[in-house]
């Protein structure tokens, strides 16, 4: 190799040295494993906790509105109510009764705008009531579930209407039980939220958007009464006693063989209730009078009853009764116009006197006056047909050394009835 080629060679070489060596000390820093890496803070923990949190709320949050949507041509609004009604069956809508006559007519609020219904069950004795629709294709009848098929710490979700606008809220199933609720026995759905006034008539819906409950007034509060008790409630509605208690609110009874003997008969039917401000009351009938005839027709046995339960066929009604040693004719409408002491060991209850009647202050566990459906609370107004003056007079007829039989009023919140005690 001659002198210049190695010069060139060398030059070549060292060149390729120096880039190498610029190369190096220019090359990104690597980080080595043996430096610790910092884990999140705590505030970093807590934000991606609330993150995640968030997005799963939202989550629940828009599945629960699907629900609502789902059953949203279901829960029917009743402006002139101010309340919510559930489509129960094909032209059929059901809803709460708050007030104590429910009005003959009301409104619905359809796509179209609102329009007008007639009531066709309701009544004192129960706490709904039911208008008829024509078929429209925007209501649809929900499906539905019994309430003991719901497990514990199951979601369901309350849907209602409030200024015809869909609301709901989520809740958990607690179980289901059976309550008296106004003088009823009923099964419920218990939850882990109070059910409140403004969701009255609205529905109780699973997942799957079947309705489990209805929301009704009990006992000066809200409940979530299963649709099976709402299927009796309304078998009762439904039938002649349903009928004529819910247009007249009276009740018939066929006399007792103790009523038989007491009031020297045999057979007969017997007024057993009648409610405050109905038109029974209205028309001066009571409790413990003994129907005998209607539009001069003898009645013997509450079979013969269906004049009443027809209204359509008259417009009036001429009803005779027995009370006391007297025949007296009532003028019945079928239908509204618009316009302390302690008691002895012989008593069986004690009483306070009250406006209107002596209130039933206490009831002796097994004592007779329980065992006929007479409560604290409920009130005395009278004794035998006639108005006690004085409380003597109240425990002299219960302190009877005879043991004679005594007939009594009792008055609850607008329910009065008679009962023969013995």
């Amino acid at each position: 190799m001659s002198r210049t080629d190695r010069v060139y060679v060398g030059t070549l070489a060292g060149i390729a040295a120096g880039i190498l060596i610029v190369g190096y000390s220019l090359r990104p820093v690597q980080p080595t494993t043996d430096e610790p890496i910092l884990a999140p803070s705590q505030t970093e923990l807590s934000r991606l906790a609330q993150i995640t949190q968030r997005r799963s709320i939202d989550d629940m949050t828009d599945y629960f509105a699907t629900v609502a949507d789902d059953v949203e041509s279901s829960v029917i609004a009743l402006p002139s109510l101010e309340r919510t009604g559930l489509i129960w069956e094909s032209g059929i809508v059901l809803t709460a009764r708050t007030e104590r006559i429910f009005p003959l007519a009301t409104t619905v609020s359809t796509s179209t705008g609102d329009l007008g219904v007639a009531s066709v069950v309701s009544g004192p004795q129960i706490p709904i009531a039911t208008v008829r629709v024509s078929e429209i294709e925007d209501f649809v009848s929900p499906g539905r579930r019994p309430a003991n098929t719901v497990e514990a710490g199951s979601w369901v979700v309350a849907v209602w209407r409030r200024d015809r606008t869909v609301r709901f809220v989520p809740a958990y199933s607690l179980d289901a039980a059976v309550t008296e609720c106004d003088n009823r026995m009923v099964e419920v759905l218990r939850s882990n939220i109070p059910w409140t006034r403004d969701m009255v008539g609205g529905g109780v819906f699973d997942l799957d958007s079947r309705l489990i409950a209805v929301i009704l007034p009990c006992n000066n509060d809200f409940a979530a009464v299963t649709a099976q008790s709402i299927d009796t409630m309304l078998r009762h509605g439904r039938s002649v006693e349903g009928h004529i208690l819910g247009r007249y609110g009276i009740r018939f009874e066929s006399l007792t063989e103790d009523e038989q003997q007491y009031f020297e008969r045999v057979g007969g039917v017997i007024i057993r209730e009648v409610w405050t401000g109905h038109l029974a009351d209205q028309a001066g009938l009571l409790p413990g009078d003994l129907l005998l005839a209607i539009n001069a027709e003898p009645i013997g046995t509450t079979e013969q009853l269906s004049p009443l339960a027809n209204p359509e066929v008259f417009a009036s009604l001429d009803v005779a009764v027995y009370r006391g040693e007297e025949i007296l004719t009532f003028f019945l409408p079928t239908a509204q116009s618009i316009t302390n002491r302690e008691s002895s060991e012989a008593s069986t209850v004690s009483w306070k006197p009250s406006p209107g009647g002596y209130l039933v202050d206490d009831i002796f566990g097994d004592r007779i006056a329980g065992q006929f459906g007479i409560r604290s609370g409920d009130r005395l107004i009278r004794i035998n047909g006639e108005f006690p003056e004085t409380l003597d007079q109240v425990f002299e007829a219960f302190e009877s050394e005879d043991g004679s039989p005594i007939q009594v009023e009792i008055d609850n919140s607008g329910r009065r009835w008679s009962v023969l005690l013995k």
